[in-house]
């Protein structure tokens, strides 16, 4: 139906230049007699919308970006990550570092509501291989911690 309208416009145009008042009222008042025409089947066709699939269980989604992290306390971070490769406490935050083989994610966190909560996240390559950021959290999510190596 687009390709019918857009042809329509250059004809007007050319009776606009061409003819009399009378003929180009005429000849827009057919076309949108014809518009409307064509489109009435489809307004009085209804449209059935694909039911939705029933809720399951949520389904757990590792983080894709850093800032994903922002905000989480450190129970939030062991169960997507594990324990940290490192930590340490500057003050009254802490600093976090998740080592993988290719890939690192720096965490700062600091106290809020007298809570320890992510206010800083940044993943990034340690080789140089190129990674993206989404890659790297999946590493990180899988890749064992020395805690979890075995003998």
């Amino acid at each position: 139906m687009a390709p019918r309208r857009l042809l329509l416009l250059p004809v007007l145009g050319l009776l606009g230049a061409c003819a009399a008042p009378e003929e180009r009222a005429d000849a827009l008042r057919q076309a949108f007699e014809t518009s409307r025409a064509s489109l009435a089947p489809l307004a009085a066709t209804p449209v059935a919308l694909p039911a939705l699939p029933a809720a399951a269980e949520p389904v757990a989604v590792h983080p894709v970006a850093a800032i994903h992290f922002l905000g989480l306390g450190p129970e939030g971070l062991r169960r997507w990550l594990g324990e940290p490769s490192f930590r340490r406490r500057e003050g009254t935050a802490e600093i976090w570092l998740y080592a993988g083989p290719v890939c690192a994610l720096d965490l700062v966190l600091y106290p809020e509501g007298g809570r320890l909560r992510v206010s800083h996240a940044a993943a990034r390559a340690s080789g140089t291989e190129p990674r993206t950021e989404a890659h790297c959290l999946h590493e990180l999510a899988g890749a064992p911690r020395p805690a979890d190596r075995g003998a």
